[in-house]
């Protein structure tokens, strides 16, 4: 019987000292194997869409953008796709955010390669991979639950920024061109936002939108 193939894995990351490292480290992995490697977000959003890859490598901070809206663009694009970001910067506070927008781990750079194997395991086996003080911090806020929540935070932070456009009158192709990212990913959250803000059609969503951007706050949803 033969082994199953190795994993497909993207590296996302302009740093190329980062990038020899990561394909260092899956030379003659029998688990996970690099398919492809992208130093900018359009290279990026490109390759998952081509490649579907299941896993990808991901740098916070690319070319000066957020590495939150990449992650969630990137899982618009194969919502397959399990995110390890691996990053430079300090993991508080900035794992809780990337696992918001949907990523499955957080490494920091200061952890070394080794530890990227380790978190691509756990989260293989459908675990999500942060140290240990970010688990507690997530506890912590479960066991606190979501008392005094407005539905604004329950968005992610592209899906508020897409909000707030519409809400300026942008058309969703406007909205596209602002974000650099295609008119169907730009319909894909408007659908999310209509789920999680309880809209029933797109002109309530876009009346909301226009009246948050207004007066700074969300409407209820209509009855």
């Amino acid at each position: 019987m033969l082994p199953p193939a190795p994993r497909r894995v993207l590296i996302v990351d302009d740093h190329p000292v980062v990038c020899a490292g990561l394909r260092l480290l899956f030379e003659g992995d029998a688990s996970f194997a690099v398919c492809g490697e992208a130093a900018d977000v359009m290279s990026a959003q490109r390759l998952v869409a081509e490649l579907q890859p299941e896993f990808a490598v991901v740098d916070l901070v690319l070319g000066g953008r957020d590495g939150t809206e990449l992650v969630e663009d990137l899982l618009v694009l194969h919502p397959p796709l399990r995110v390890l970001v691996y990053s430079s910067q300090p993991e508080e506070p900035w794992a809780r955010r990337v696992l918001r927008a949907g990523a499955r781990g957080y490494v920091a750079k200061t952890c070394g390669l080794e530890q990227v194997r380790r978190a691509l395991a756990a989260i293989a086996a459908g675990e999500l991979s942060v140290s240990q003080s970010v688990q507690r911090s997530l506890v912590n806020e479960y066991a606190a639950g979501r008392a005094g929540r407005s539905a604004l935070d329950l968005l992610s932070d592209r899906e508020l920024q897409v909000f707030r456009l519409l809400g300026t009158g942008l058309e969703s192709a406007e909205v596209a061109a602002e974000l650099n990212v295609s008119v169907r990913t730009v319909g894909t959250y408007r659908e999310r936002l209509k789920n999680k803000l309880g809209a029933q059609t797109a002109r309530e969503l876009e009346r909301r939108a226009v009246e948050f951007v207004r007066s700074g706050k969300l409407e209820s949803a209509t009855p």
